[in-house]
């Protein structure tokens, strides 16, 4: 198996092609990157930042670049001992007649071999059309307005409606065609059945003779110019279609396909049929077997019908020495399936745990108490998360309960009355909206033990929240369960397809909703994590590292990803906080008093938005303020409040509530008196955040898993969510920052050192904490891959606010020591500890452990025997990376 051993996560997109990737293959190596792990690549909508978007799966993006170029870029990277780890998307596709499978299904219907690849309905209501929700009104007043046109170009037929196009079928060719006279190529047009070729044939000569015949072309438009001023012909050549145009609304009350999240031009794989597995997997296994790529990361794997069955076909296509991880949210406690044949996960679980082990756990109660005074109404998470998710299911997804819902009828799961249905509906509801995980994975009945715990719990929360249908809750719980007296295939089918909601639906709700409403401390608003927990202990942090060493060990370790909600680095300026929570909900009194006079409406924004604005500052302000900061907040903060559906959202956005906060976020920069307060508190903020940073850096290279680095991230980190985590990365400057740090030697390392810890504002401490990790570790992969990991224990005073572990393969001794909670500890501006503060304390060493030591950051040597003082040990670096110099002269 070609393991990762750092990788480094790349969006390649038209703003970062192929091209730009080959000026940095040089630096990635010099960087110590193993592994360049990149967004999707394969053809996507046209302008796509992401790649998540997938128009065609057996194409490059030609706005990244050709097959030719990523040959070339493979052959460098093999010659450079490195590989590629790619990012797929087996779930869904973008809803766009620019996807050719769509397009195949457009103009042939049930003709078409892809006609069953997508998760439709094609039953529905009798349609046999799916529906294409990308109206702006409904399709009478569309027509009305004349916004729908039939169009003819060097393609054929399609339907116009602004941008979006929308291929006519086949069948409709005759009915458009059949008053031009001496033209009779479709007077006999049949179903095509299997003979896909047919119609190909047909069309090619179709758009020859157009083209070679200027008559005919007069003729075609004047048969479009006529349909298009009738109402009643347009609407028969539309009743000819395999699609139905609605209002883009419509969806939140009923819909025949399943889409990824809310998200209506994406529409998902029914991946679970073989054909459509083997067929959308063909150009990755064709890449992966010509060396192209060595691993993949799957996303979104829960959205898939059955998870295991999945990855099981892909380890039987790509073999057992293949790396693959998976794109799980796992809560705090819960398990990746042991029993899934991958490497691990995409890293959410890692960030969530060094994020927590650097926010100071104690202050959980002053944080609370201080936080219910400022916003009541949602202090309290879990009722919130509840009411987020409920509101999500019946406001932004309700034609996905609604199909849940026909499923019960159809299958014979529910004898309800007419009457009945919308108890009914609640009960289902609240189960789903109870959930206290993403999902389950149900094979069979019965179910595994903590699958019925899970569903038990959800009955149970279900039942707090809505007593008065606790015979219908009941009942679910009797169906989740298999104990329905139901067929068991269908009870277990409906379970399944439920799960394939539930995801989606904690999504939205959490993620998307409520990470954005409940604002204790926003450092753990993100994705993986949970704003319900408030930090962990070393010990604790200890603990899940060596379960990982043990059970995943080659799992990826993220701490900023494109999905993030705000940089790594900003997280760390905002764990500041919890250390200090009494100077903190002071000074945030202060600004609110101070602030109150700048505000042109009283109301705008509220309590809760101003305490979030006053965090994002915090986390987000440069070291030195730039041009576009505001820009930037602004429209992050319209982001935020769409989101949070309190005072705006998407659907309907309040634009004059928005640009109230803008120009109060506007003022408040601006005002003297705020920024006499808040400059100072913020300096001393974002200087015990470069400690935090540099220790959080440390731990992710150097702790069990793979180490990933998100693009750009060498430097500060204080984005926002996307897109603005998407900014371009200027490699131009950390391409000089290399130049430099390959010149340091054993005789300036010291002085340059100290210049880096002066000039910290720069990042450049930074990106030096991982070039001098990342080389260490390409030289000791097996320590770091295979390696124990073995916690030290800190004696002293502030002990419990040093975290220090060994890495051991072999004899091979390297020690990580780093402090996790700073203030009281450290000077934030020297970054060196105070004058007796670390005296008492030690890093004790096992009996067996070396004694002779090298200082990887500092070049200085040592002889510790049994323990290492810590403040000798930080006098010179603020954290330290330790080998047994053996080894190493």
């Amino acid at each position: 198996m070609r393991q990762p051993d750092t990788t480094y996560r790349l969006q390649l997109s038209p703003n970062f092609t192929f091209n730009d990737l080959e000026k940095i293959l040089d630096y990635l190596e010099d960087l110590g990157v193993s592994t360049i792990y990149s967004a999707p690549l394969f053809q996507a909508r046209e302008g796509s930042t992401h790649g998540y978007d997938v128009l065609d799966p057996f194409t490059i993006n030609k706005e990244i670049g050709n097959l030719q170029q990523f040959r070339e870029i493979s052959e460098r990277l093999q010659l450079k001992e490195m590989s590629w780890l790619q990012d797929i998307v087996p779930n869904h596709m973008a809803f766009d007649s620019a996807n050719p499978w769509f397009k195949d299904i457009f103009e042939l219907g049930p003709d078409s071999k892809y006609y069953n690849y997508f998760d439709i309905n094609w039953d529905y209501k009798g349609y046999q059309k799916v529906m294409a929700p990308f109206l702006g009104s409904s399709l009478e007043e569309v027509l009305e307005k004349g916004e729908l046109e039939l169009k003819f170009d060097e393609t054929g037929f399609s339907f116009m409606y602004y941008e979006n196009s929308f291929p006519a079928s086949a069948r409709s060719y005759k009915a458009i065609l059949q008053d031009i006279e001496g033209f009779d190529l479709f007077k006999n047009l049949k179903d095509f059945g299997d003979q896909e070729t047919q119609w190909e044939n047909l069309k090619i000569n179709f758009l020859r003779e157009v083209n070679n015949r200027a008559d005919l072309k007069d003729k075609i438009f004047l048969a479009t110019t006529e349909i298009n001023s009738s109402g009643s012909k347009l609407n028969e050549i539309l009743d000819l279609q395999y699609f139905i145009l609605t209002h883009w609304k419509q969806t939140e009350k009923e819909i025949n396909y399943r889409r990824f999240f809310t998200i209506n031009g994406l529409i998902c794989l029914s991946m679970e049929h073989p054909e459509v597995f083997t067929t959308y997997h063909h150009f990755i296994k064709e890449l992966c077997e010509a060396g192209f790529i060595q691993g993949l990361r799957i996303d979104h794997i829960d959205g898939l019908f059955d998870p295991e069955q999945y990855l099981e076909r892909l380890r039987t296509m790509f073999g057992n020495d293949f790396y693959i991880v998976v794109e799980k949210i796992l809560e705090a406690e819960e398990k990746l399936p042991g029993h899934w044949p991958v490497q691990g996960t995409s890293g959410y679980e890692f960030l969530a745990q060094v994020n927590h082990l650097f926010t100071q756990t104690e202050n959980v109660t002053i944080f609370n108490e201080e936080y219910e005074k400022i916003s009541p109404r949602v202090a309290d998470y879990e009722k919130l998360v509840y009411r987020k998710k409920l509101y999500i299911l019946e406001e932004r997804m309700g034609g996905e309960l609604q199909n849940l819902w026909n499923l019960l009828q159809e299958e014979e799961l529910l004898e309800a009355h007419p009457e009945d249905e919308i108890a009914w509906k609640k009960a289902l509801s609240a189960f789903l909206a109870a959930f206290p995980v993403y999902r389950i994975y149900p094979k069979e009945f019965p179910l595994k033990p903590r699958q019925t715990e899970i569903i038990e719990t959800a009955c149970k929360k279900a039942l707090e929240e809505l007593p008065e249908n606790q015979d219908e809750i009941e009942y679910f719980k009797k169906l989740f369960l298999g104990q329905a007296g139901k067929e068991t295939s269908k009870m277990l089918y409906f379970l399944q397809r439920c799960q394939q909601f539930s995801g989606p639906l904690a999504a939205k709700g959490v993620e998307d909703t409520s990470f954005y409403i409940y604002n204790r401390l926003i450092a753990h608003n993100e994705v993986g994590d949970s704003p319900e927990n408030f930090g962990m202990s070393v010990e604790e942090f200890h603990q899940k590292m060596q379960k990982t060493a043990k059970y995943l060990p080659l799992g990826i370790n993220a701490t900023a990803t494109h999905d993030t909600k705000r940089g790594e680095d900003a997280r760390m300026r905002l764990n500041v906080l919890s250390e200090i929570p009494e100077e903190w909900f002071s000074i945030v009194k202060e600004w609110k008093e101070i602030n109150n006079g700048v505000r042109k409406d009283k109301q705008i924004p509220g309590n809760n938005e101003e305490y979030f604005i006053y965090q994002t500052l915090i986390a987000g302000m440069p070291f030195k303020e730039e041009d576009d900061f505001l820009s930037r907040t602004c429209d992050y903060l319209q982001k935020v409040l769409r989101e949070a559906k309190v005072h705006s959202n998407w659907a309907n956005p309040d634009e004059e509530y928005e640009q109230s906060v803008f120009e109060f976020v506007k003022d408040i920069l601006e005002h003297k008196n705020f920024r006499d307060s808040f400059d100072p508190f913020c300096e001393k903020i974002a200087g015990y955040g470069v400690l935090k940073s540099l220790s959080q850096s440390l731990i992710k290279m150097t702790a069990p898993g793979i180490p990933d680095i998100y693009q750009g991230t060498e430097l500060w980190d204080l984005s926002y969510v996307d897109p603005d985590n998407r900014r371009p990365v200027d490699y131009g400057l950390r391409l000089n920052y290399m130049a430099d740090f390959r010149v340091f030697s054993k005789t300036n390392l010291n002085k340059k050192v100290k210049t880096l810890i002066t000039n910290y504002s720069s990042g450049k401490i930074k990106m030096y904490t991982l070039y001098k990790t990342l080389v260490l570790r390409r030289r000791d992969q097996n320590l770091f891959k295979k390696g124990e990991y073995l916690p030290l224990e800190v004696t002293g005073k502030a002990g419990n606010k040093i975290i220090a572990f060994a890495r051991i393969f072999n004899g091979e001794w390297r020690v990580v020591i780093a402090p996790v909670l700073v203030t009281g500890l450290f000077n934030y501006e020297s970054l060196r500890p105070y004058n007796g503060h670390l005296e008492d304390c030690f890093v004790q060493l096992p009996p067996n452990a070396p004694q002779e030591w090298d200082s990887v950051f500092t070049g200085g040597a040592f002889v510790a025997e049994g323990k290492i003082p810590l403040n000798d040990l930080f006098a010179d670096f603020p954290i330290a990376l330790l080998k047994n110099n053996n080894k190493w002269s």
